[in-house]
C-alpha cells in the first residue's frame, strides 16, 4: 500500500511539472519550427574557414583560455583561504581544540564555510550577469565569476581534504606546542598537497568549459562570439567556434592528464613537474620565468588592466548599493512563484528525459553487450555501438546553453526548450555513465545465465541491473542536483523559469529584485542539496554475487 501511495505521489508531482514545464510535443512538428531548424541544420555547413574568421575564433579561443587560467588562479587563492578557514579540526574540533572554549575564531571559520556555500550555490552564469552590470562588457566578468563560483567549490573541497589527512603528526605537532597555523604548513600541507594540486586541475578543466559560456551574458571568449553569430544567422560561424571550443576542451584534458600523470595524488609530497610548487620549493629560472609570463599575458587577456580607469570602482559601489536592501514586497515575491514552479519543473522534466534517452543510447554503448562474442551480426553491433557512442559525445560536448539556444529553433522561446536542452545534455552524460557502469559490474552472474542459455537482454535484466541499480541511481540524483542549478540559467538564454526574470530585472535596472532572486536561487539550491543529501544511499560494495539465478531469485 505504500509503494502504491509512493508512486501516486510521484506520479501526481511529474504531471504537475509536466504542466509548468510547458511540455508540448506537438510544437515540434509545427511547420515553421521545422523549417527553422532545418535553414540552421543547413547552414552549419559548411563552417566558415576564411581567414578573417579564423583569426576571430583564435582570439575568442586565446581570451577564453586566459579567462579560465586568471579565474582559477583567484579561485585557488581565494580557496585557499576559505579552505583553511573552514578546516573543523584546526579551529573547531578535534585535538588542536579540544577544552578549548569557542572564540572568534571558532566563529570565523563557520562564517568561511557559509561563505563557501553561498559562493558555490549561486551558478557562476548569475555571478557573470552581475559582474556584467557591475564591471560593463568584456572578459573580466567572466574571470571574476569563475574565480567567485569556484572559489566556494574549492574551498569546501580542501577543507574536506585538509580534515582527511592522518592525524598523528598533527597531534604530535599540537602537543610540541606548534599554533593552528604552523600545524597547518607542517603537518597538514604536506599530506593533502597531492590532493589537493589534482582537483585544483580538475577544477581548471571544468573553468575552461565554463568559460566558453559565460559569453552569453556579455563576459568575452568563445561564448560572446558565438552570440553574436546567431543572432547574425551566420550559422557557419558557429560551426567553426563549436570546433575551436571542442579543440581546447580536449587539448586541456590532455595537459590536465598528462601533469596529473607526474605525480601520485597519495603521495606525502609532489613529484615531478609539480613536486616544487606544491613543496614550495625554489623552481628553476626558467620554469619560473615561463609561469610569470603565463600568469601575465593570461590576467591582460582578462581584461584586468581595465580596473586601472578611474571610473570603475565608483560605478561597482552604486551598483552594490543599489542590490541593497533586496526587494521583499509581497506583490513580488508572489510573483516569484511561478518561475520558481518553472525552474523546479524543468530540471525534473529534463532529468527524466535525459534519463530515458540516456538510458536507451546506453544500451548499444556497452562494450560488454555488443561485443557479445557469441551474438550474431558483430559488424552491425559494433556500427551500432560506434554510433551510439560518437552520439553521447556530442550530446555532452556541447553545452546547456547552446543546446538552448538550437532547442529555442524547434519550439520557440520558453521552458519547454530549457526542458530539451537539459535532456538532451543529460543524455550524453548519464548515458555514457551508464554504459561504464553496466560495463564494470561483476561478470560472474551473466556468465552463468549464458550458460543455461539466457539472452543478452536477460543477462543485462537479471544479472548485471541489480548488482548496478544503486550506483545508477546515485548518478541520477547527482545529476539532477546539478540540473537543478543548471534551469536557474537556462532562462538568460530564453528558456524560462528563474533566469528569465533574473535576466528582465537585471535589464530593467530593478537590481534589488535582481538580489531577492539571488537569494532564491541559493535558497532553492541549498534545500535541493539537503533533500538530495538525505534520499542518497551509498552505493553498496561491488561483490560478486554466489550466483545469477540467486539474482534472479532476489529481484523477483
Amino acid at each position: 500500500m505504500k509503494r502504491v501511495a509512493l508512486g501516486g505521489a510521484v506520479g501526481a508531482a511529474f504531471i504537475l511539472c509536466w504542466v509548468g514545464a510547458g511540455v508540448a510535443p506537438s510544437s515540434l512538428l509545427d511547420p515553421a519550427n521545422l523549417r527553422a531548424v532545418g535553414a540552421f541544420v543547413r547552414g552549419l555547413f559548411p563552417p566558415d574557414l576564411s581567414p578573417g574568421f579564423l583569426g576571430v575564433a583564435a582570439a575568442a579561443t586565446v581570451r577564453t583560455l586566459a579567462i579560465s587560467i586568471a579565474g582559477t588562479a583567484l579561485s585557488v587563492i581565494l580557496g585557499l583561504c576559505l579552505g583553511v578557514l573552514a578546516t573543523a579540526s584546526l579551529w573547531r574540533r578535534g585535538p588542536l581544540v579540544d577544552g578549548r572554549e569557542g572564540g572568534p575564531l571558532a566563529l570565523l571559520s563557520l562564517a568561511a564555510r557559509g561563505i563557501a556555500r553561498f559562493l558555490r550555490a549561486v551558478p557562476d552564469l548569475v555571478w557573470a550577469l552581475l559582474f556584467v552590470v557591475a564591471f560593463g562588457l568584456g572578459p573580466l566578468p567572466g574571470t571574476l565569476a569563475l574565480a567567485v563560483s569556484y572559489a566556494g567549490v574549492l574551498g569546501r573541497v580542501y577543507a574536506d581534504l585538509f580534515e582527511a589527512v592522518p592525524e598523528a603528526p598533527v597531534v604530535a605537532l599540537h602537543a610540541a606546542g606548534a599554533s593552528p597555523l604552523q600545524v597547518f604548513v607542517a603537518a597538514i600541507w604536506p599530506q593533502a598537497a597531492g590532493s589537493v594540486a589534482a582537483y585544483t586541475l580538475y577544477s581548471f578543466e571544468c573553468c575552461v568549459r565554463s568559460a566558453a559560456v559565460l559569453g552569453f551574458v556579455g563576459a568575452g571568449g568563445i561564448g560572446a562570439e558565438i552570440t553574436l553569430s546567431m543572432r547574425l544567422f551566420e550559422y557557419g560561424q558557429v560551426t567553426t567556434l563549436l570546433g575551436a571550443f571542442v579543440v581546447l576542451v580536449l587539448c586541456v584534458d590532455a595537459l590536465s592528464r598528462a601533469l596529473r600523470g607526474r605525480f601520485r595524488r597519495n603521495a606525502v609530497h609532489g613529484s615531478g613537474l609539480l613536486q616544487a610548487p606544491l613543496e614550495l620549493r625554489p623552481m628553476r629560472r626558467g620554469f619560473r620565468f615561463l609561469w610569470v609570463i603565463v600568469a601575465v599575458v593570461a590576467f591582460a587577456e582578462a581584461g584586468f588592466g581595465s580596473l586601472l580607469a578611474p571610473d570603475v570602482l565608483p560605478h561597482v559601489a552604486r551598483f552594490a548599493a543599489q542590490l541593497f536592501p533586496p526587494d521583499l514586497s509581497p506583490p513580488f515575491l508572489a510573483s516569484i512563484l511561478t518561475p520558481l514552479w518553472q525552474t523546479v519543473a524543468i530540471s525534473v522534466v529534463g532529468t527524466v528525459l535525459g534519463v530515458v534517452l540516456g538510458a536507451i543510447l546506453a544500451v548499444p554503448a556497452t562494450a560488454s553487450i555488443m561485443f557479445d562474442p557469441e551474438a550474431r551480426l558483430r559488424r552491425l553491433r559494433a556500427l551500432a555501438y560506434g554510433v551510439a557512442r560518437a552520439t553521447l559525445a556530442v550530446l555532452r560536448s556541447i553545452p546547456e546553453l547552446v543546446w538552448v539556444l538550437l532547442c529555442i529553433l524547434a519550439v520557440g522561446l520558453g521552458p519547454f526548450a530549457g526542458v530539451l536542452a537539459l535532456g538532451l545534455h543529460t543524455a550524453g552524460v548519464l548515458g555514457k555513465l551508464y554504459a561504464e557502469t553496466l560495463e564494470e559490474v561483476s561478470t560472474g552472474a551473466p556468465e552463468e545465465l549464458r550458460a543455461i542459455g539466457a539472452p543478452a537482454l536477460q543477462r543485462l535484466v537479471w544479472a548485471a541491473w541489480p548488482q548496478a541499480r544503486e550506483t545508477l541511481a546515485s548518478y541520477t540524483l547527482l545529476r539532477w542536483e546539478n540540473n537543478l542549478r543548471v534551469s536557474t540559467v537556462v532562462g538568460l538564454a530564453g528558456g524560462g523559469g528563474l533566469g528569465l526574470a533574473l535576466y528582465n530585472a537585471v535589464q530593467l535596472g530593478f537590481y534589488d529584485r535582481a538580489a531577492t532572486l539571488v537569494v532564491v536561487v541559493f535558497v532553492l539550491v541549498s534545500v535541493t542539496d539537503a533533500l538530495a543529501d538525505r534520499l542518497r544511499r551509498k552505493p553498496a560494495v561491488q561483490r560478486e554475487p554466489e550466483s545469477g539465478l540467486a539474482l534472479v531469485a532476489e529481484a523477483g
